[in-house]
């Protein structure tokens, strides 16, 4: 492997840019190709980022031997595929979240990463921030006691337009996928298993798609998760873990901290501060080049059974709902948990 990780990035949209602004303050990393479904986003993505391989289609990049590394940056129904594609070209893949559109096929691509015994993870960047490393240690540590209750909220008010990604039953509209799988992931985090429980309500829109929704998780012992997520309402973005010893908030976006406040037994609050590299996307990045140096095919950050019980978890949801994408037609929706 090159002294340089070489990325290859899918997509050209808001999130590829935001990832490829992140990787310019690592060193370690080069953009050496960027694939679109049009020429012209693929010159101008080029053009801004000096990214010398341009490509159309993901099975050009998938193939491209400057490229150690793909970034899946596109809407989720393409996910699976373009995975696959890239597998299937020798390349190791970190593909945007949600990993896909159902467990299925969530299943198809580790499947055929392990198959290829590539490196394929869920960019879940949430969890390679520093404020979330420092949460995972005071948790394992006890700080806050036996964690009772997880409350985390990621609402947002996108512009009313049908056409939209977050509102387009087509492109996997919804604030589930959109923005409830940072939820999800933050209670499957602090927990480390599904809930064997869960109660869930959604408005589904004019769009057909999950505008909001509130779900309870359950756990064996009574702890609880309590989540929200909206993409036509705006919230606090902060995120609350209750132990039987204390509390930490996550602020001020729980998906992207700066900062947390501590609370234990009879201590005073106390706030824990980070600088912030870049936008946050390097850390995620990081690990990755981490991982493909080291040989390994799995971060134990963000490992593939994560990725399997969050999708998991949100497919029961949509159960609950009867929300079914027009890509899910022809598959088996079971509707009972």
């Amino acid at each position: 492997m090159a002294k340089k990780i070489r990325w290859g990035i899918v997509g050209t949209g808001g999130i590829a840019h935001a990832f490829a602004k992140g990787l310019s303050v690592l060193p370690d990393a080069k953009i050496t190709a960027v694939a679109s479904r049009s020429k012209e986003s693929a010159e101008k993505f080029g053009t801004e980022f000096n990214v010398p391989n341009r490509h159309i289609g993901v099975e050009s990049i998938a193939y491209d031997k400057d490229v150690d590394v793909v970034y899946i940056a596109t809407p989720h129904p393409m996910h699976k595929n373009e995975t696959i594609s890239c597998l299937e070209g020798g390349k190791a893949v970190l593909c945007e979240k949600p990993f896909a559109m159902n467990i299925s096929e969530v299943m198809q691509m580790i499947t055929c990463a392990r198959k290829k015994k590539l490196f394929l993870m869920e960019a879940m960047w949430m969890y390679f921030f520093p404020a979330m490393e420092k949460v995972r240690e005071l948790v394992s540590g006890g700080a806050i006691g036996e964690v009772r209750l997880v409350q985390a909220s990621f609402c947002f008010k996108c512009e009313w337009n049908p056409e939209h990604r977050c509102l387009n039953l087509q492109l996997g509209g919804g604030a589930l996928l959109a923005v409830g799988v940072y939820d999800i992931a933050l209670a499957q985090m602090i927990y480390g298993k599904e809930p064997f429980r869960i109660s869930s309500m959604a408005h589904i829109g004019q769009t057909g798609v999950d505008e909001q929704s509130s779900m309870i998780f359950g756990y064996e012992n009574g702890a609880m998760a309590v989540l929200t997520c909206a993409v036509r309402t705006s919230t606090l973005k902060e995120a609350i873990i209750y132990g039987t010893d204390g509390f930490i908030r996550i602020l001020p976006f729980f998906w992207k901290p700066d900062r947390i406040i501590v609370k234990t037994g009879r201590d005073e609050e106390k706030e824990i501060s980070f600088n912030r590299l870049g936008n946050g996307y390097g850390y995620e990045a990081a690990e990755v080049m981490r991982c493909l140096r080291d040989g390994e095919i799995e971060s134990m950050v963000m490992p593939l059974d994560t990725s399997i019980a969050i999708m998991r978890t949100m497919d029961k949801i949509r159960q609950q709902w009867n929300l079914v994408y027009p890509m899910e037609k022809e598959l088996k929706v079971e509707k009972s948990l």
